[in-house]
C-alpha cells in the first residue's frame, strides 16, 4: 500500500509493465554499482568468494540460473621463488607462425615444467587476430589443453613437458585472453570460444584430437565436442565451469520458449543491462587488480604453487590497452549463448570417452558439479570416468603430479 492509500487516497496510477521492468532493472544496476563502489574504496580486503558468490547467478522473472566466474586476469605482488632453467630458449623473434623452441626449467620440488616467457610463444592468425598457442612433441594423438577463465595457455606448464614425451601438445591462449590479441567487439560465449578451438585443429594440428580443458576451458571443450565430434577424440573435462542451473538428469537442458532469454526486449531495457554489466565487471576489474595472490591462494589447495612466475602471467593481460573493454565482454559471456552442460551432454557421440579430473576443494565448482555431470553420463550411456583429486579450482597446476598421472593412464 501506498503513502497515499494509507492515508485513505486513491494512490498513484498503475505503472506500466515496462515502466516496471525499467524500474526494477535500474535498481538492481543501482545495487550492483553501490556494492562496486564498497569493494573498491570500504572493503579492499573482504572475501573474494562474498563478491562472487554474488556475481555467480542472476535472477530474472522468478528463474535462477547458476553460473561460474573465477579469477580475473588482474596485476598482483610478487614473491621469491625457486627454480632451476634447464634448456635455453633460442628464439627471440616473434612473427606469425613463428615456432618457438620451449624452455623448460625445475621448480623447488622436482618437477619439470614450462618456463615464463613475458613474450608468448607461437602465434597463428583467426578472424584477423593473433592468437598465441603452446606447442611441443613430434608424434601419438594429439591433445590439446584449453585454459580458464582470466588464465592463458602457460596454465599448463606441468602437462606440456610431461605428456609431449609420447603425444603432440598444444596449449591455446582462446581469445581475449593470455597472449591472444583482446578483441573489445568479439562475441566470446563458450560457443564462440568452441569454434576457435574447432578451427585451430583444422588449421593447425590437422587431425582428430583429445581436448583436455580446466573450468570455463572445460565447457568450451566440451562444446566444441559436441557441435564439432568429427574434430575430438576424446573429452577431459577438469572442474568443468558452465550453466548448471538444470542439470537434473531427467531435463533435456534446452531453452524453453517461455524463457525470458528467448524474449524479445525493449532496446531501452537491454541497453540498460549491458550498461549494468559494463559496470559490474569494471568494478571486479579494478577492486581485484592489487589482490591476484589472494584470489589465486583461495582457489589452490597447495598455496606455494602461486608463485612469481604464475602471477605474472595472470596479471600481464591487465596492462593491454583494451584490457578493460575486453574484460566486460569476457563478463558477459556466462550470459550468452544457449546450451547447457546438460544439453552439450546429450549431443556427444556415445563411443566418445568422457573423463572427469575434480579438484575436490574447489570453492566455486564443488565436487557435487561432478556428481551431476556423471548422473547425466548415466543418462545418455557415455562412457564417463571420475577421479577425484586432492586439489581446487585448478589441479593442472595445484597438484600436477596427480592430473598428469591419470592423464596418461587414461
Amino acid at each position: 500500500m501506498s503513502d497515499y492509500q494509507s492515508f485513505g487516497g486513491p494512490g498513484p496510477a498503475p505503472a506500466s509493465p515496462l515502466a516496471r521492468r525499467l524500474r526494477r532493472k535500474w535498481t538492481l544496476l543501482l545495487m550492483a554499482s553501490v556494492a562496486v563502489i564498497l569493494c573498491i574504496t570500504v572493503a579492499p580486503g573482504a572475501s573474494t568468494p562474498a563478491i562472487f558468490s554474488t556475481l555467480t547467478s542472476r535472477s530474472m522473472q522468478g528463474r535462477t540460473t547458476s553460473y561460474v566466474i573465477p579469477h580475473p586476469g588482474v596485476v598482483g605482488l610478487s614473491r621469491r621463488q625457486h627454480k632451476t632453467k634447464i634448456h635455453s630458449d633460442a628464439s627471440t623473434a616473434m612473427g606469425p607462425n613463428t615456432k618457438v623452441r620451449l624452455e623448460t626449467e625445475i621448480d623447488r620440488k622436482g618437477r619439470k615444467r614450462i618456463a615464463y616467457r613475458a613474450s608468448g610463444w607461437n602465434k597463428w592468425r583467426w578472424k584477423g587476430n593473433n592468437i598465441n598457442y603452446i606447442q611441443s612433441g613430434e608424434e601419438g594423438t594429439p591433445i590439446l589443453f584449453v585454459h580458464g577463465f582470466g588464465a592463458h595457455a602457460y596454465h599448463w606448464r606441468y602437462q606440456i613437458p610431461e605428456l609431449s614425451k609420447k603425444h603432440r601438445v598444444y596449449s591455446l591462449c582462446l581469445l581475449g585472453y593470455g597472449w591472444s590479441d583482446k578483441s573489445t567487439t568479439a562475441p566470446y560465449s563458450a560457443e564462440f570460444w568452441a569454434t576457435q578451438v574447432a578451427d585451430f585443429i583444422r588449421d593447425v594440428i590437422g587431425e582428430k584430437t583429445v581436448l583436455v580443458g580446466n573450468s570455463i576451458g572445460a565447457v568450451t571443450s566440451l562444446a566444441a565436442a559436441a557441435q564439432y565430434p568429427d574434430l575430438v577424440n576424446g573429452l577431459v573435462m577438469v572442474n568443468a565451469a558452465g550453466k548448471f542451473g538444470d542439470m537434473e538428469p531427467d531435463k533435456t537442458g534446452e531453452l524453453k520458449p517461455k524463457d525470458p532469454k528467448c524474449q524479445k526486449k525493449n532496446p531501452f531495457v537491454k541497453a540498460a543491462e549491458e550498461f549494468g554489466k559494463d559496470v559490474v565487471a569494471s568494478g571486479i576489474f579494478y577492486s581485484t587488480r592489487f589482490r591476484i595472490p589472494q584470489i589465486l591462494k583461495q582457489v589452490y589447495a597447495d598455496k606455494d604453487q602461486v608463485d612469481d612466475d604464475l602471477i605474472k602471467s595472470i596479471s600481464s593481460a591487465a596492462l593491454d590497452p583494451n584490457a578493460l573493454g575486453t574484460f566486460q565482454g569476457l563478463y558477459r559471456a556466462p550470459f550468452r549463448g544457449g546450451l547447457t552442460v546438460n544439453k552439450m551432454m546429450s549431443m556427444l557421440p556415445q563411443d566418445m570417452r568422457v573423463l572427469l579430473l575434480w579438484g575436490q576443494q574447489d570453492p566455486w565448482m564443488q565436487p557435487e558439479k561432478a556428481d551431476q555431470i556423471m548422473k547425466v553420463c548415466d543418462q545418455y550411456g557415455l562412457q564417463c570416468d571420475y577421479v577425484p583429486l586432492d586439489a581446487g579450482h585448478c589441479p593442472q597446476d595445484d597438484n600436477p603430479t596427480a592430473l598428469n598421472e591419470n592423464l596418461m593412464s587414461w
